[in-house]
Protein backbone atom coordinates (compact mmCIF):
# COMPACT_ATOMS: atom_id res chain seq x y z
CA UNK A 1 0.00 0.00 0.00
CA UNK A 2 1.24 3.33 -0.77
CA UNK A 3 1.67 6.04 1.88
CA UNK A 4 2.53 9.31 1.87
CA UNK A 5 5.41 10.98 3.99
CA UNK A 6 5.08 15.29 5.22
CA UNK A 7 8.22 16.95 4.51
CA UNK A 8 10.20 20.20 3.90
CA UNK A 9 11.47 21.73 1.40
CA UNK A 10 14.73 23.51 0.83
CA UNK A 11 12.94 26.88 -0.43
CA UNK A 12 11.42 27.41 3.03
CA UNK A 13 14.35 26.39 5.31
CA UNK A 14 14.55 28.79 8.43
CA UNK A 15 14.87 28.57 12.18
CA UNK A 16 12.75 25.86 13.56
CA UNK A 17 14.03 24.23 16.98
CA UNK A 18 15.46 20.60 17.43
CA UNK A 19 15.70 17.66 19.72
CA UNK A 20 18.03 15.03 19.97
CA UNK A 21 18.33 11.80 22.05
CA UNK A 22 21.33 9.93 22.68
CA UNK A 23 23.72 8.17 24.79
CA UNK A 24 26.50 8.89 23.17
CA UNK A 25 29.60 11.38 24.07
CA UNK A 26 29.74 14.77 21.78
CA UNK A 27 32.96 16.03 20.72
CA UNK A 28 32.82 18.41 23.09
CA UNK A 29 30.82 16.64 26.10
CA UNK A 30 30.50 19.91 28.34
CA UNK A 31 29.12 21.99 25.35
CA UNK A 32 25.00 22.49 25.21
CA UNK A 33 25.23 22.50 21.23
CA UNK A 34 26.45 19.70 18.65
CA UNK A 35 26.93 21.77 15.14
CA UNK A 36 26.26 18.99 12.19
CA UNK A 37 23.91 18.97 9.70
CA UNK A 38 20.99 17.35 8.82
CA UNK A 39 19.53 15.95 5.30
CA UNK A 40 16.24 17.79 3.10
CA UNK A 41 15.39 16.59 0.06
CA UNK A 42 16.29 19.35 -2.55
CA UNK A 43 12.62 19.84 -4.02
CA UNK A 44 9.23 17.82 -3.81
CA UNK A 45 10.47 15.39 -6.79
CA UNK A 46 10.73 11.68 -5.70
CA UNK A 47 14.16 11.12 -5.66
CA UNK A 48 13.60 8.17 -7.72
CA UNK A 49 15.77 7.59 -11.49
CA UNK A 50 12.73 7.98 -13.19
CA UNK A 51 14.31 7.77 -16.63
CA UNK A 52 16.17 4.59 -16.14
CA UNK A 53 15.73 2.32 -18.65
CA UNK A 54 15.08 -0.42 -16.06
CA UNK A 55 12.72 -0.03 -13.58
CA UNK A 56 14.46 0.03 -10.12
CA UNK A 57 13.88 -2.45 -7.26
CA UNK A 58 11.92 -1.45 -4.28
CA UNK A 59 15.22 -1.87 -2.44
CA UNK A 60 16.90 0.45 -5.21
CA UNK A 61 14.78 2.84 -4.34
CA UNK A 62 15.75 3.54 -0.75
CA UNK A 63 19.42 3.10 -1.48
CA UNK A 64 18.45 6.25 -4.09
CA UNK A 65 16.25 7.85 -0.92
CA UNK A 66 18.58 7.32 1.89
CA UNK A 67 22.12 7.21 0.72
CA UNK A 68 23.82 10.29 2.31
CA UNK A 69 25.49 11.01 -1.08
CA UNK A 70 22.07 11.56 -2.95
CA UNK A 71 22.04 14.01 -5.84
CA UNK A 72 18.74 14.86 -4.53
CA UNK A 73 19.52 15.56 -0.91
CA UNK A 74 20.55 19.20 0.39
CA UNK A 75 23.02 19.09 3.69
CA UNK A 76 21.79 22.04 5.77
CA UNK A 77 23.67 23.42 8.40
CA UNK A 78 22.19 23.18 12.11
CA UNK A 79 22.91 23.58 15.46
CA UNK A 80 21.23 20.60 17.89
CA UNK A 81 20.82 21.44 21.87
CA UNK A 82 21.53 18.79 24.33
CA UNK A 83 18.23 18.97 26.99
CA UNK A 84 19.79 16.71 29.03
CA UNK A 85 18.79 17.66 32.38
CA UNK A 86 15.74 19.70 31.16
CA UNK A 87 13.70 16.46 29.55
CA UNK A 88 10.60 17.47 31.50
CA UNK A 89 10.19 20.78 30.36
CA UNK A 90 8.96 19.59 27.03
CA UNK A 91 5.26 18.21 26.85
CA UNK A 92 3.11 16.54 24.10
CA UNK A 93 0.63 19.04 24.60
CA UNK A 94 2.84 21.84 24.06
CA UNK A 95 6.35 20.80 21.49
CA UNK A 96 4.63 17.64 20.38
CA UNK A 97 6.37 15.04 22.27
CA UNK A 98 7.58 14.11 25.72
CA UNK A 99 10.56 11.95 26.79
CA UNK A 100 9.54 9.61 29.60
CA UNK A 101 10.33 6.09 30.82
CA UNK A 102 8.42 2.64 29.68
CA UNK A 103 10.26 -0.25 31.40
CA UNK A 104 9.28 -3.47 29.69
CA UNK A 105 9.55 -7.32 29.56
CA UNK A 106 10.98 -8.08 26.16
CA UNK A 107 14.04 -10.71 25.95
CA UNK A 108 14.41 -11.18 22.30
CA UNK A 109 13.62 -7.78 20.16
CA UNK A 110 13.78 -9.45 17.22
CA UNK A 111 10.99 -12.09 17.76
CA UNK A 112 7.75 -10.73 16.12
CA UNK A 113 5.59 -12.70 18.24
CA UNK A 114 7.06 -11.67 21.64
CA UNK A 115 7.06 -7.96 20.55
CA UNK A 116 3.11 -8.53 19.70
CA UNK A 117 2.61 -10.44 22.82
CA UNK A 118 4.92 -8.44 25.54
CA UNK A 119 5.80 -4.88 24.12
CA UNK A 120 2.71 -3.91 22.27
CA UNK A 121 0.23 -4.18 25.50
CA UNK A 122 3.19 -2.47 27.26
CA UNK A 123 2.65 0.40 24.90
CA UNK A 124 -0.67 0.72 24.73
CA UNK A 125 -1.14 0.97 28.57
CA UNK A 126 1.69 3.84 28.23
CA UNK A 127 -0.52 5.65 25.27
CA UNK A 128 -4.26 5.07 26.78
CA UNK A 129 -1.99 6.64 30.19
CA UNK A 130 -0.21 9.92 28.37
CA UNK A 131 -2.74 10.56 25.86
CA UNK A 132 -6.57 9.59 27.31
CA UNK A 133 -7.12 7.68 24.45
CA UNK A 134 -9.70 4.92 24.66
CA UNK A 135 -8.27 2.72 21.80
CA UNK A 136 -4.89 2.12 20.48
CA UNK A 137 -3.95 0.12 17.59
CA UNK A 138 -0.24 -0.93 16.59
CA UNK A 139 0.11 -0.34 12.99
CA UNK A 140 3.55 -0.25 11.49
CA UNK A 141 7.40 -1.09 13.49
CA UNK A 142 11.10 -1.19 13.12
CA UNK A 143 13.73 -2.73 15.32
CA UNK A 144 17.21 -0.50 13.81
CA UNK A 145 20.24 -2.33 14.57
CA UNK A 146 23.03 -1.57 11.73
CA UNK A 147 24.59 1.40 10.72
CA UNK A 148 23.10 3.31 7.94
CA UNK A 149 25.79 2.10 5.48
CA UNK A 150 25.46 -1.98 6.59
CA UNK A 151 21.79 -0.88 6.39
CA UNK A 152 22.00 0.05 2.19
CA UNK A 153 24.06 -3.44 1.80
CA UNK A 154 21.58 -5.65 2.90
CA UNK A 155 18.22 -6.11 1.12
CA UNK A 156 14.95 -4.68 2.42
CA UNK A 157 12.77 -5.89 -0.11
CA UNK A 158 9.46 -6.64 1.30
CA UNK A 159 10.64 -5.58 4.62
CA UNK A 160 8.85 -2.23 5.72
CA UNK A 161 12.00 -0.14 5.73
CA UNK A 162 16.07 -0.61 5.98
CA UNK A 163 17.71 -1.50 9.58
CA UNK A 164 19.67 1.35 9.91
CA UNK A 165 18.74 4.78 11.01
CA UNK A 166 17.18 7.09 8.69
CA UNK A 167 19.20 10.23 8.52
CA UNK A 168 16.45 12.58 6.42
CA UNK A 169 13.69 14.95 8.22
CA UNK A 170 10.54 13.92 7.86
CA UNK A 171 7.43 13.24 9.43
CA UNK A 172 6.07 10.10 9.06
CA UNK A 173 2.48 10.43 7.53
CA UNK A 174 1.21 13.06 6.34
CA UNK A 175 -2.51 14.01 7.43
CA UNK A 176 -4.32 11.96 3.77
CA UNK A 177 -1.67 8.68 4.05
CA UNK A 178 -3.29 8.91 8.16
CA UNK A 179 -6.71 8.81 6.82
CA UNK A 180 -5.92 6.33 4.26
CA UNK A 181 -3.89 3.86 6.81
CA UNK A 182 -6.46 4.50 9.58
CA UNK A 183 -9.16 3.29 7.39
CA UNK A 184 -6.94 0.21 5.73
CA UNK A 185 -5.34 -1.20 9.34
CA UNK A 186 -8.19 -0.37 11.59
CA UNK A 187 -10.82 -1.02 9.09
CA UNK A 188 -13.56 1.44 11.26
CA UNK A 189 -16.45 0.83 8.56
CA UNK A 190 -16.75 -2.85 9.38
CA UNK A 191 -19.71 -3.87 11.55
CA UNK A 192 -18.04 -4.94 14.33
CA UNK A 193 -15.95 -1.88 14.66
CA UNK A 194 -19.00 0.60 14.60
CA UNK A 195 -17.92 2.41 17.70
CA UNK A 196 -14.94 3.82 15.82
CA UNK A 197 -16.32 5.24 13.18
CA UNK A 198 -16.42 9.17 13.46
CA UNK A 199 -14.23 9.23 16.32
CA UNK A 200 -10.93 11.85 16.38
CA UNK A 201 -7.94 9.54 16.09
CA UNK A 202 -3.98 10.60 16.05
CA UNK A 203 -1.02 8.53 15.29
CA UNK A 204 1.78 8.35 18.47
CA UNK A 205 5.33 6.79 17.23
CA UNK A 206 7.07 5.53 20.49
CA UNK A 207 11.01 5.50 20.09
CA UNK A 208 13.14 3.44 22.21
CA UNK A 209 16.67 3.27 22.91
CA UNK A 210 17.69 -1.10 23.51
CA UNK A 211 21.18 -0.24 24.37
CA UNK A 212 23.40 3.09 25.11
CA UNK A 213 22.90 4.92 21.82
CA UNK A 214 26.94 5.93 20.95
CA UNK A 215 25.95 6.77 17.13
CA UNK A 216 23.25 8.48 15.09
CA UNK A 217 20.88 9.87 17.61
CA UNK A 218 17.33 11.11 17.02
CA UNK A 219 16.40 14.31 16.47
CA UNK A 220 13.02 16.08 17.44
CA UNK A 221 11.58 19.17 16.16
CA UNK A 222 9.47 21.35 18.31
CA UNK A 223 6.34 21.77 16.67
CA UNK A 224 5.10 25.11 17.16
CA UNK A 225 7.92 26.27 14.77
CA UNK A 226 6.59 24.50 11.87
CA UNK A 227 4.12 25.81 9.49
CA UNK A 228 1.72 23.08 7.73
CA UNK A 229 1.91 25.46 4.43
CA UNK A 230 5.60 24.48 4.68
CA UNK A 231 4.71 20.94 4.21
CA UNK A 232 4.86 18.83 1.47
CA UNK A 233 3.21 15.05 0.87
CA UNK A 234 5.26 12.95 -0.97
CA UNK A 235 6.86 8.94 -0.87
CA UNK A 236 9.44 10.87 0.26
CA UNK A 237 10.87 13.30 2.59
CA UNK A 238 12.62 17.21 1.75
CA UNK A 239 13.81 20.21 3.82
CA UNK A 240 12.84 23.54 6.09
CA UNK A 241 14.97 22.95 8.95
CA UNK A 242 16.30 24.39 12.26
CA UNK A 243 18.76 26.97 13.65
CA UNK A 244 18.07 25.44 16.84
CA UNK A 245 17.87 21.72 17.45
CA UNK A 246 17.52 19.68 21.21
CA UNK A 247 19.26 17.02 21.93
CA UNK A 248 19.94 14.62 24.69
CA UNK A 249 23.67 13.23 25.88
CA UNK A 250 22.97 9.66 28.10
CA UNK A 251 19.79 8.80 27.14
CA UNK A 252 18.87 6.25 29.54
CA UNK A 253 17.98 2.72 27.86
CA UNK A 254 14.16 3.17 29.05
CA UNK A 255 14.20 6.40 27.85
CA UNK A 256 10.68 7.10 25.57
CA UNK A 257 10.39 9.60 23.08
CA UNK A 258 6.23 9.77 22.01
CA UNK A 259 5.20 12.37 19.35
CA UNK A 260 1.66 13.66 18.08
CA UNK A 261 0.56 16.63 17.09
CA UNK A 262 -2.08 17.83 14.35
CA UNK A 263 0.30 17.68 11.51
CA UNK A 264 3.00 15.84 12.96
CA UNK A 265 6.68 16.09 14.75
CA UNK A 266 9.74 16.64 11.98
CA UNK A 267 12.66 14.46 12.94
CA UNK A 268 15.30 12.90 11.65
CA UNK A 269 18.82 10.99 12.65
CA UNK A 270 22.08 12.43 12.37
CA UNK A 271 25.64 11.80 12.25
CA UNK A 272 27.29 13.76 15.99
CA UNK A 273 30.86 14.81 14.92
CA UNK A 274 33.08 12.67 16.59
CA UNK A 275 31.19 9.47 17.08
CA UNK A 276 30.83 8.30 13.55
CA UNK A 277 33.09 4.89 14.49
CA UNK A 278 30.72 4.10 17.54
CA UNK A 279 28.41 0.93 17.34
CA UNK A 280 25.31 0.93 15.42
CA UNK A 281 22.22 2.51 17.52
CA UNK A 282 19.88 -0.27 18.30
CA UNK A 283 16.19 1.27 18.79
CA UNK A 284 12.43 0.05 18.70
CA UNK A 285 9.71 2.32 17.21
CA UNK A 286 5.96 1.76 17.36
CA UNK A 287 3.51 3.72 15.28
CA UNK A 288 -0.16 3.48 16.60
CA UNK A 289 -3.33 4.91 16.42
CA UNK A 290 -5.02 6.42 19.35
CA UNK A 291 -8.91 6.68 19.03
CA UNK A 292 -10.11 9.23 21.69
Amino acid sequence: MTTETSIFTSEHSHSVPFLAVQESQPAYPDSEWSFTTLNYYQDVQPPFNVAASEPLSEHEQRVQRRTDDSPAISKVPVRIRNIKGHEADYSLETHGFAIGRLDCHMQDWNNTNELRRVYFPEVTELLKRETGAKHVFQFEWHVRSTTLEDGLKQDSTGAVDIKGPVRRVHIDESPAAAIKEFNHYVQPQAEDNKHLRGRPFGIYNVWKPLKTVRRDPLCLCDCRTVASEDLHGTKVCVPNMAESVFRIFDSRIDGVVDGKKSHGVAHSSFADPGTENEVARESVEVRNFCVF
